[in-house]
């Protein structure tokens, strides 16, 4: 029905198939289930005898042997030597193993070499193609024909923009890796939210992370949290979608909570968000509290910040002291916004035509 499963209900499905395949396979079943569906036997085969550890060692400790020890003939695993034609350290694929030892066990020419020439294709650059496998060695597991290029054309389908997928990837290889129905249960969501088709697209490939937020435990609440004090969480989404990551109860309630205790009304605060949607992204102690200490000294009133709170996203001592300092030094007072939004060049002459003005 769309419902995304709980973890109780995935184990309790899984369990029968597990208990028949221990039956059948007995104490190679780990092995048999990391590789599915490509038959384990013949794979290990072909591993040498230095490489079969001892039945009471950790599966971890199974694939690390199986990344690290020469060959019969003394060469390095296929594996690795592909890896590290690529510009990976050997020691950086013992680390994906490690994050994810059945990496250890995929095949070259099936699995490895078909993605990473997609990659290619897609125009992620070779030098990117080692931060991909380890942020995500997972990728390499899923079938392109059955998996990854239908649910690349399902995306671009709902709107991401197929020449930026080597950005996306490069940004989050996890996208890839979602099911189809998890893709579709945050579409539908976005939809109902009132984000248009084009621009669920749009948000998706600026912010492929969106995709890894739980509909139910994430965006509904966050969007519900938002609309309480005022602001448009559709626009929001759009201008701002990494806010929905965060947690309402120890990131944005202290953000809003700040504003309210500094005498902002909740449709301040709300005007705020809906002007400056990554406010609530920025850090209490290293942002809002010093850039706020400062606005009191500048004789501004409260009410310059609710109109301008884009004041909070610029840099306290490369950009708002020194030019409230040259602008004080010319007799003259700018609103906040033409103080900082504009550039150099359009600053001077803003200063030196009030200036003469006087």
């Amino acid at each position: 029905s769309g419902r995304e499963l709980s973890t109780p209900e995935i184990r309790d499905a899984l369990l029968p198939y597990l208990e028949a395949l221990s039956k059948e396979h007995g104490d190679s079943l780990v092995e048999v289930v990391e590789n599915f569906p490509d038959p384990f036997s013949a794979e290990r085969e072909s591993l040498s005898y230095s490489m079969i550890l001892t039945p009471t060692s950790s599966n971890k400790q199974k694939a690390i042997a199986r990344v690290s020890t020469p060959t019969s003939g003394g060469a390095l695993p296929e594996l690795v030597l592909y890896l590290l034609d690529y510009g990976m350290d050997h020691e950086e694929i013992k680390n994906v193993v490690r994050k994810f030892p059945a990496f250890a066990y995929y095949n070259v020419d099936r699995k490895i070499k078909p993605l990473v020439e997609l990659l290619l294709e897609l125009g992620v650059p070779r030098s990117g193609i080692p931060g991909i496998i380890r942020k995500r060695p997972q990728l390499c597991g899923i079938s392109l024909t059955d998996n990854l290029k239908p649910m690349m054309a399902y995306m671009e389908n709902i709107g991401v923009n197929k020449a930026q997928w080597s950005k996306v990837i490069c940004r989050f290889p996890a996208f890839l890796t979602y099911s189809r129905q998890k893709v579709e249960m945050t579409v539908s969501y976005l939809t109902e939210l009132g984000v248009s088709k084009e621009n669920i697209g749009k948000i998706l490939t600026r912010c492929p992370h969106l995709m890894s937020y739980s509909v139910n435990d994430n965006l509904r609440p966050t969007a519900d949290y938002f609309r309480s004090i005022g602001a448009d969480a559709a626009s929001l989404i759009q201008k701002c979608p990494q806010a929905f990551g965060l947690n309402i109860e120890s990131k944005l309630k202290p953000i809003t909570e700040f504003f309210l205790e500094r005498e902002f009304s909740i449709e301040e605060i709300g005007i705020m968000v809906n002007r400056f949607g990554i406010i609530h992204t920025l850090s209490l102690q290293e942002n809002l509290i010093p850039k706020y200490e400062y606005f009191l000294t500048m004789g501004y009133p409260r009410y310059e910040l609710v109109k301008f709170p884009q004041y909070f996203g610029y840099s306290l001592e490369q950009r708002i002291k020194p030019r409230y300092a040259r602008m004080t030094g010319c007799g003259v007072r700018l609103i906040l916004n033409q103080m900082l939004s504009v550039s150099e060049t359009r600053f001077e002459e803003i200063l030196q035509k009030k200036s003469g003005g006087f």
